[in-house]
């Protein structure tokens, strides 16, 4: 046998399925020697020749060239022709199917196989005639150990035992094993002409000379027979003898595929061991989808959505082609346009509340401003304890989400503990798209400065700033936990005890000043106009604004600190 060159004849690298192959020249002269005799007959001399070559191939008596692997392989119980064929085993040859799951997630054993054996014991079940394997299955290839282990027990049972091999072909070359020892362990075995081997249509079924006469007469019955089909039997015997052998080349360049995925942050999910590639784009920052839309670019087609995907070569695909495919895969993971959706649900579960307990151990630095050239957006640093007091020396930058932060003094003071700041870079054509952590709502300096500012609008006689001065003496003293705070960490302890400390000052002052109102208004003669417009301005100073935010805030935070315990 002599290996083809790789000619795609399509303007497009097609890695969708090996099916997807299209006939290239030299197939298209080899179909023009074919004979012109009846197939249902048994006339035609090349669909006769492949057939004789394929069985000699696998060591059977006899072979049936079939339109489909559905009328050949009607006893699949595992995968393809079980889930993707619509049925085709129920409705065709009427038989109970009982897939079973391999207890390794790889390939099944005999022991799989033993435990879910029915026999002719109790008539509330469908004895067991055929077992079906699969290889190659999903890419992996079935050791051949356990094909003959498996061979063993359905010889006890007298249990026919039949084998997928649409993918065979490669299977044989990658593990060097001969399609005769492969088919010599089954009854009958079903190999795709169009799948890697590249013929236009077509799958032939080898077994017994007793077999084949019978599933000739069940091709018929299924609509499955054809008069010249010689032309197409040429094209798969051209195909065996030439492309069959440049499959070596294909799973290489499988592998060399599969190096980059890893490569770029993709998961493989199958081992790769012929040419199939199954990969999980979710850590590398891009959809499935993103990268369908810029292969088509390059004219490069797969399949897949949202982060599955199956990339399938075959003789028609290309170094060039895989280049190419390399190339896109490279651009993507450098490109921050491509991971904004993945970086902005990363900043949000920063940001939430849970993030803070994962480790007391590290501590959640400041994102890196962006820019075209970061390889990962939203990258998330760590430092440990001792190095987390340096944190606090980061400059925060301003934010035009509160327009009233920017008329109100910032804080001088410095916290000793370690405090979480994973604000965003300041940005002043658009407002943040998530919240700022809670430390930057809740600092004692920005609300005794609101406070401040309602006592000059309102002029009381005991000012906010003096309960909040006493307040911070006390506090001074003892600022142990309050009895309900059910948990703290290093990071927030602090924050928090101020937070609810300055919350509780500015409810006792608001009811000192509720007090004191219907004095006031008796005072001044009872002027129900004054004392609403004094209402008003209460409900709506900046001091009354911030408290009902800090309210809503706390008891988000017991509800979550109460969840946390």
């Amino acid at each position: 046998m002599t290996g083809s060159k790789s000619v795609n004849p399509l303007p497009y690298s097609d890695f969708r399925s090996d099916t997807a192959t299209a006939p290239t020249p030299e197939m298209f002269a080899a179909m023009m020697k074919t004979s012109l005799g009846d197939d249902v007959y048994n006339e035609d001399d090349s669909v006769k020749k492949l057939e004789r070559y394929v069985a000699t191939l696998c060591g059977h008596e006899a072979a049936l060239f079939c339109s489909s692997g559905t009328m050949s392989a009607m006893v699949d119980i595992r995968s393809h022709v079980f889930n993707y064929e619509a049925g085709g085993i129920s409705f065709h040859s009427q038989a109970a199917v009982y897939p079973i799951m391999p207890s390794n997630n790889k390939y099944l054993t005999a022991e799989d196989i033993a435990s879910r054996l029915v026999l002719d014991v109790d008539v509330h079940y469908a004895p067991t005639r055929v077992i079906s394997l699969e290889n190659t299955l999903n890419g992996t290839i079935m050791p051949i150990e356990e094909m003959e282990r498996i061979r063993i027990l359905t010889k006890e049972h007298d249990i026919k035992l039949h084998l997928d091999g649409a993918r065979l072909w490669h299977a044989s070359v990658a593990t060097g094993i001969s399609m005769k020892e492969y088919c010599s362990h089954f009854d009958t075995v079903s190999l795709c002409l169009s799948k890697g081997i590249g013929a236009p249509i077509g799958s032939i079924l080898v077994g017994s000379e007793v077999t084949i006469k019978k599933a000739r007469h069940f091709r018929l019955l299924f609509g499955g027979g054809w008069r010249q089909a010689g032309l197409l039997a040429e094209a798969a015997l051209w195909g065996i003898k030439n492309n069959w052998p440049t499959m070596e080349d294909t799973h290489r360049r499988a592998r060399w595929l599969e190096r980059v995925f890893l490569q770029v942050g993709c998961q493989i999910t199958n081992p790769v061991d012929t040419n199939m590639v199954w990969v999980d784009t979710t850590n590398a920052g891009f959809t499935v989808d993103d990268l369908i839309v810029e292969l088509s670019k390059e004219r490069i087609k797969i399949s897949g959505s949202g982060y599955q995907a199956r990339v399938v070569l075959h003789y028609q695909i290309t170094d060039e082609a895989v280049q190419q495919f390399i190339e896109v895969l490279r651009k993507m993971a450098h490109s921050p346009r491509m991971k904004v959706n993945v970086d902005l649900i990363k900043t949000s579960m920063l940001e939430h509340p849970h993030s803070i307990y994962d480790d007391e151990n590290k501590m959640a630095l400041p994102s890196p401003p962006l820019s075209p050239d970061s390889p990962i957006l939203g990258q998330i640093q760590t430092l440990p304890k001792d190095q987390s007091s340096s944190v606090n020396q980061l400059e925060k930058q301003p934010s035009d989400s509160d327009a009233e932060d920017e008329v109100l003094p910032q804080s001088s003071t410095q916290s000793t503990e370690p405090t979480l700041d994973i604000s965003e870079p300041y940005q002043a054509t658009s407002r943040r798209s998530t919240p700022r952590p809670m430390s930057a709502y809740y600092e004692p300096e920005r609300m005794k400065a609101r406070v401040r500012e309602a006592e000059k609008a309102f002029g009381l006689s005991k000012s906010f700033g003096d309960h909040l001065s006493e307040a911070d003496e006390n506090l001074a003293v003892d600022n142990a936990p309050s009895s309900r705070m059910i948990r703290t960490t290093q990071s927030l302890d602090l924050q928090e005890i101020e937070a609810r400390t300055v919350v509780e000052q500015l409810a006792a002052a608001a009811a000192a000043a509720e007090q004191q109102r219907p004095q006031t208004a008796v005072s001044t003669g009872g002027d129900k106009k004054k004392v609403n417009k004094i209402q008003y301005r209460l409900a709506h100073n900046p001091a009354s604004k911030a408290f009902k935010r800090a309210s809503v805030r706390i008891v988000r935070w017991g509800n979550f600190l109460n969840r946390e315990a």
